[in-house]
């Protein structure tokens, strides 16, 4: 008892001086504060042995495993939530335990005192949104100030302080099958990554309404024999990601000279594309990629991002393995996913409303040629460059290239590249301000797919680079003729027509010059059909939305993420586990942020048009 006392009196100490601690408490109890924080997760082990609590458990930042069914629980954890209270206000304690059988919902949260009522709907509410969590249900038993009656062992809450929160779980374990309790891999992860997530949201909920603390207060670090893990996977996603540039490996490398051959031929047969030899066996970075464990990691947003990425690399190494065939065309739908009907009526609307404003048919007489958009171009690295004396990157002038690309923070331009001097402006913001930049800013973050980019990411960041072309007056009537025929060709495509009649339906109908129209068709049709090109318009339609709900503009240039994945980035970033932005583009400071409050109160897409 000497000991247990001693051992105790430590325990205090370190939550006192805020120490991170792992304890193990003889002869089979632990407990783990990855950081002090005002909230304890329970599991008696002994009790309710469970595959999903007993890796549940381990995500949690502060957690107290109890295998000793002779261990009285309330005299080690009463001292230590009080202590709770004194440091911080107020604590939260939840345990979980198996359902019995019979039990309907798959989790019942229960209650026993008012105070936690609040918080407890607040739980409910997370667990409901997740796909995998069917029924919840609050069960308050106010009659009793034990928790026998609600828990599989007993806390007596008259011992514990008002400002202690109690909430128990039980659990219906739908991830085990049949008498003989077989395990359901799959369903057991997302289940636990469901009560994970909800449980995180729970806790900072709980902080901010009943503390004396700021969320932002809690930077919760991840248990240290988790990071190596997480750094590896990382790591090795980003190196077989770096393997290969799917963009320059699925674009023609002779766009010039086949459109010069297509308009000799009076735009009568099919050019002929030339592709860079594939450098990689994408058989083998197959692999590579399942033979990551990330199935290890127990922070569920972590997880997620890992799994997601490898997800995408593996359909995008399915494309490779396609490239001029017609399934490279079916996994681009997989990956950048498909013109919709909605998004068709708008694009052809779009060039309705432009027609008077078609293309000029003469020359601009002030044209900017590749070496001096070069210069230009440079001009605003060095302005980002004075915001962080770190950044730096180059531009190198091709003559393998059509237009302008910014692969891994680097601008590429053709050597045959010119456009009017009134664009100039909102293709570097376009480019620099918004392609670098992200990719800057996500290489500030500790895991490499913020910069590589999130699966997805394109259209996010097609939009928001379209959006940058607007905030600085160059958006035009013909920049949005062509990111709206890009939608009509896409779709013309994907319904099954050939490269032939898609050019002849962007000259005939929609009135683009053919230069235009071929190379519109040629990235629409590159290596058996990219319907990438679509995400520009939708991404814009999109962020728009955004902008208008008057959410964080700035939160966007990050890193190469994509809008469903900002909750996650917000989560991570209240953890301390990613950064803000350390690069700010020039289209959203003075003077442009004008045009983005008029945007907010605009009627959308079609306010954009001139």
């Amino acid at each position: 008892m000497k000991d247990n006392a001693k051992q105790l009196a430590a325990i205090l100490k370190k939550i006192k001086n805020k120490e991170v601690f792992h304890t193990q408490i003889p002869p089979k109890n632990k407990m783990v504060f990855n950081q002090v924080v005002p909230y304890l997760f329970l599991y008696r082990q002994f009790f309710s042995p469970d595959p999903m609590l007993a890796e549940l458990v381990k995500s949690e930042p502060a957690y107290f495993r109890v295998k000793d069914p002779e261990m009285n629980v309330s005299d080690w954890i009463a001292p230590i939530l009080n202590q709770f209270v004194e440091e911080f206000g107020a604590c939260l304690i939840i345990e979980a335990w198996t359902a019995s059988p019979g039990q309907q919902e798959d989790i019942q949260i229960h209650i026993a005192r008012k105070n936690v009522q609040s918080i407890a709907q607040y739980l409910g509410k997370q667990l409901e949104t997740e796909e995998s969590i069917a029924k919840v249900e609050i069960v308050t038993d106010t009659k009793t100030n034990a928790t026998q009656s609600l828990s599989p062992a007993s806390i007596q809450l008259d011992k514990l302080n008002s400002n202690i929160l109690y909430m128990g779980l039980e659990i219906k374990p739908k991830y085990l099958l049949g008498a003989n309790q077989q395990i359901l891999p799959i369903d057991l992860r997302h289940f636990r990554e469901a009560i994970s997530r909800s449980l995180s949201k729970t806790f900072f909920e709980f902080i901010r309404i009943h503390t004396l603390s700021k969320p932002t207060s809690f930077k919760i670090s991840h248990p240290k024999k988790m990071l190596p893990l997480a750094w590896e996977i990382d790591q090795k996603l980003a190196r077989e990601s770096q393997r290969f540039d799917f963009l320059l490996l699925v674009t023609p490398t002779n766009s010039y000279d086949a459109w010069l051959q297509f308009k000799k031929g009076n735009y009568r047969r099919v050019p002929v594309f030339h592709y860079r030899p594939m450098p990689i066996d994408p058989d083998i970075i197959k692999r590579n990629l399942y033979n990551l464990h990330i199935e290890d990691l127990y922070d569920p947003s972590i997880a997620y991002l890992f799994r997601d990425k490898r997800k995408e690399l593996d359909q995008m190494m399915s494309m490779l393995s396609e490239r001029g065939k017609e399934g490279f065309l079916l996994g681009s739908m997989q990956v950048f996913g498909t013109v919709n009907e909605k998004l068709l009526e708008k694009a052809q609307a779009i060039l309705t409303i432009t027609a008077t404003d078609r293309e000029h048919q003469t020359k601009e007489e002030d044209v900017v040629y590749a070496e001096e958009f070069a210069k230009l171009a440079q001009e605003e690295l060095d302005y980002l460059k004075s915001q962080d004396p770190n950044f730096g990157t180059t531009v190198r002038l091709r003559d393998d290239i059509y237009g302008v690309m910014v692969n891994q923070g680097v601008l590429n331009i053709s050597k045959q590249y010119s456009l009017p001097r009134h664009r100039v402006q909102a293709l570097i913001q376009h480019e620099v301000g918004t392609h670098i930049v992200t990719y800057y800013n996500g290489k500030q973050q500790p895991f490499s797919l913020f910069r590589l980019g999130v699966p997805g990411y394109e259209k996010l960041q097609e939009g928001l680079a379209v959006l940058a072309e607007y905030l600085v007056g160059g958006l035009t009537n013909n920049r949005l003729r062509i990111l709206a025929g890009r939608v009509v060709a896409v779709y013309h495509m994907q319904q099954g027509n050939t490269f032939l009649d898609t050019f002849a339906l962007l000259v005939d109908k929609y009135q683009f010059l053919p230069e235009t129209a071929f190379q519109m068709t040629m990235r629409v049709f590159r290596s058996g059909g990219l319907t990438k090109d679509a995400l520009y318009l939708s991404g814009l339609i999109e962020l728009i939305n955004y902008i208008k709900s008057g959410r964080d503009l700035t939160l966007l240039t990050m890193g190469k993420i994509r809008e469903d994945y900002i909750p996650i980035v917000e989560e991570l970033m209240l953890k301390g586990i990613l950064n803000a932005p350390v690069l700010t583009p020039k289209y959203l400071t003075s003077p442009y942020k004008d045009a983005l409050t008029n945007l907010k109160k605009s009627k959308g897409i079609f306010q954009m048009i001139q």
